[in-house]
């Protein structure tokens, strides 16, 4: 791809500042299966300066998010979708996460893509919540859907045993997830909404 903004071909590593602050944790409800979010206690965590980034200046095709810098292309990114920068590598290589975009279908995966094709900006300080991570649980038949909307279509199938990280809540049943680890780690990496009631979820802090 042509190296149309050479001012972006570096992009300095992010800065980190640990502070202190309150969040949500989620508390086991009676049903070891499911979780529901409480709001009455407090605890410590971390606050990260993420910087955030967005594709531009594709003229044809898609920006390809890589396995490894230079190597094969696991999905492409168009002009307007919004990464989170994770590290450097190599000019023009950087290592990131896909956050949203024009198609939703990558979100959450990560890889190495063309710095040049990224503008990027300091975001604000982005709170980490502790982590909270589940297994797939009571799945009788078929597979748990990862979807991309709350009761919406389904973008993959998790089995019981596979791990996600909770990364929000949504409206009873459903949270958004992260699949960590499991038994089907094709899907690893993807990000959507699941029915909490097939989790079994516990604090990792």
């Amino acid at each position: 791809m042509k190296n149309l903004n050479p001012s972006l071909a570096t992009i300095p590593l992010v800065s980190l500042s640990l502070l202190s602050l309150s969040f949500s944790p989620v508390a086991l409800a009676n049903n070891p299966s499911s979780v529901i979010p409480k709001n009455t206690q407090q605890s410590s965590t971390l606050i990260a300066q993420q910087q955030i980034c967005n594709v531009v200046n594709i003229q044809t095709g898609q920006l390809a998010l890589r396995h490894s810098p230079g190597g094969e292309s696991r999905a492409g990114l168009n002009n307007g979708n919004t990464v989170a920068f994770l590290r450097g590598g190599g000019v023009p290589w950087a290592y990131v996460r896909v956050l949203n975009g024009p198609n939703s279908r990558v979100n959450g995966l990560e890889g190495w893509v063309n710095a040049n094709y990224l503008s990027c900006s300091q975001a604000s300080a982005v709170t980490q919540s502790p982590q909270i991570f589940c297994d797939v649980v009571n799945i009788r038949t078929g597979q748990l859907a990862l979807r991309f909307a709350p009761g919406g279509e389904s973008r993959a199938g998790l089995n019981n045993g596979n791990t996600i990280k909770w990364l929000r809540d949504g409206n009873n049943p459903w949270v958004y997830v992260r699949v960590v680890d499991g038994p089907n780690n094709a899907v690893n990496g993807l990000e959507g909404w699941v029915n909490s009631d097939y989790l079994a979820c516990y604090d990792d802090a």
